[in-house]
């Protein structure tokens, strides 16, 4: 070593024999840091449980699954709840994944949860398609006695009803524009032709109803002919379940029609 003028020559030999500070003498025995794992496949350390992120979208999909009871499309939550939880209860080696124990909650709420929302939507539709059933024979057996009035209401909104204790040939003889719209609604070619069948008429489901939902709406569709008659005819009914003035669900006619072939799809229309 070169000599700076000036310096000390003893100098140099006083920093060698300073002690070595704590700091630098225990870096070696420091343990190693370890490692974060991941799902996605880098290396980790298999002394540091591994974290599957898996675990835990399958609980908040699970939590979510409540909502496949209220609506028959969030049936989805409890799927995709299941497809994370299987995907995170897959085989592994060394320490227990973080995450499993959620995956099993996860997976316990989606097929629960789920289970009663399928069920219950099930539950639901069949009893809309009963009814709907009943109540489009009650309205052609209504329109076979020659009952226009009482058909007519049925065609309106629900909440524009007149109340079921008024009188309802009155009410449409009292002025002639009311009694315009139920003469052009008795002349009514379909309505005219069930008429003249008579109330007797058996009608016959050709197409079982089908209830779905459209605009938020719970609606059903179905299609009944008359195979007994000379003219056998098939008449297409659609209804829409609607909420009176007390809150009550009602249906309501909303197209009374012959059944004719579509040549668009109905999505598309």
């Amino acid at each position: 070593m070169c000599r700076i003028a000036g310096f000390p020559a003893f100098l140099p030999r006083f920093f060698d024999t300073l002690p070595m500070s704590s700091s630098t003498a225990n870096a070696d025995s420091l343990p190693e840091v370890p490692k974060m794992g991941a799902e996605g496949g880098f290396e980790v350390d298999e002394t540091v449980p591994p974290l599957r992120i898996s675990g835990f979208l399958c609980l908040l999909f699970g939590l979510l699954s409540v909502l496949s009871l209220i609506t028959f499309p969030m049936i989805a939550m409890p799927i995709i709840a299941i497809a994370f939880g299987l995907f995170a209860l897959r085989s592994y080696e060394g320490p227990k994944p973080v995450g499993l124990t959620l995956a099993k909650i996860g997976l316990v709420l989606a097929v629960g949860l789920g289970a009663c929302g399928f069920s219950v939507h099930k539950f639901k539709q069949s009893t809309l398609a009963n009814q709907a059933e009943y109540f489009a024979r009650q309205y052609l057996q209504v329109i076979g006695t020659g009952e226009f009035a009482v058909a007519l209401e049925l065609k309106k909104d629900v909440i524009n009803r007149l109340p079921m204790h008024m009188p309802l040939d009155e009410h449409y003889n009292s002025t002639e524009e009311l009694k315009k719209s139920l003469s052009e609604f008795a002349d009514e070619g379909l309505n005219k032709e069930i008429h003249e069948l008579g109330p007797d008429t058996k009608w016959v489901l050709l197409k079982k109803p089908y209830v779905f939902q459209k605009y938020g709406t719970d609606q059903a569709e179905m299609v009944f002919t008359n195979p007994e008659s000379k003219d056998p005819k098939k008449v297409y009914v659609l209804l829409k379940f609607e909420i009176d003035k007390q809150g009550i669900l009602q249906w309501r006619v909303d197209q009374l029609r012959i059944d004719m072939e579509r040549l668009v799809a109905e999505s598309i229309l």
